[in-house]
């Protein structure tokens, strides 16, 4: 309101995202190896011609090196059109894998986009500091993302969930030095870390399969009856699928 002002916290929650500004002016190291970091790219778009407009669509290989696109409708004729894509194994920017995407999907080569959001999505898994005096660091900020699907909101919410217990009980205890506040570290760790690494398997080796592999994968699917959906559901079936899978990932479930 045209002025500047200091504000003085006892305790930070540095929840800014990937490569977290937070963390970095309080002196931690937070840059993601660009071979963990995803490049993300999304339209908000209208006119979309949906073949089953309550239907979630991914696809996956060449489409998006190293992710997937995704289609989520929104209601009438309106969805958000996507994909992330690592850079590493991509040959040309995200959005233009986003803009040949569109342009030869049937459901959105007549689309108009309204909006455009982009982003990075680290997936690489936590990095080993997330705290030190007076400050915690949680969700994309602090890895928190699964691997496999790129997803961070219930990881975020659960590292988040840590981060701000720890920090109630440091407030009542009035200390926040780095020896207290390990205290989250460990607690977000034994709630994610396992499926964090657990992830980062199947993930690798997705990236190996040839679209004809994937394509024989869905197809698979078709047949396979979930209980629930999950990413464990989901790999689990893989599993079972694929023998190739058997092979690389049967010890994980």
């Amino acid at each position: 309101m045209g002025k500047k002002e200091d504000i003085k916290a006892k305790i930070i929650i540095a929840a800014d995202g990937p490569e977290s500004r937070v963390a970095r002016w309080a002196g931690f190291k937070q840059v993601t190896k660009a071979k963990y970091m995803e490049s993300g790219v999304q339209y908000e778009m209208v006119g979309v011609d949906f073949e089953r407009e309550n239907v979630i669509e991914f696809y996956f290989g060449s489409v998006s090196p190293g992710g997937y696109a995704w289609i989520f409708p929104k209601g009438d004729d309106i969805a958000n059109v996507g994909l992330a894509v690592l850079a590493h194994m991509a040959d040309k920017p995200a959005i233009e894998y986003l803009d040949d995407f569109i342009a030869n999907c049937p459901a959105t080569k007549n689309a108009q986009a309204v909006e455009l959001n982009v982003g990075g999505d680290p997936v690489g898994g936590m990095p080993k500091k997330i705290y030190d005096d007076n400050i915690l660091i949680c969700g994309d900020a602090a890895g928190q993302v699964n691997p496999l699907t790129g997803g961070g909101i219930s990881s975020g919410m659960i590292g988040g969930m840590h981060a701000g217990q720890v920090a109630a009980e440091s407030i009542a205890e009035g200390n926040y030095s780095k020896k207290f506040l390990k205290e989250y570290s460990k607690r977000a760790r034994e709630d994610l870390k396992s499926d964090i690494d657990k992830y980062k398997k199947p993930q690798e080796y997705l990236l190996t399969l040839s679209d004809e592999e994937l394509d024989d994968i869905a197809k698979a699917f078709q047949d396979a009856n979930f209980e629930k959906i999950s990413t464990t559901e989901i790999v689990k079936t893989l599993v079972k699928v694929s023998p190739k899978a058997l092979l690389k990932l049967g010890k994980l479930v």
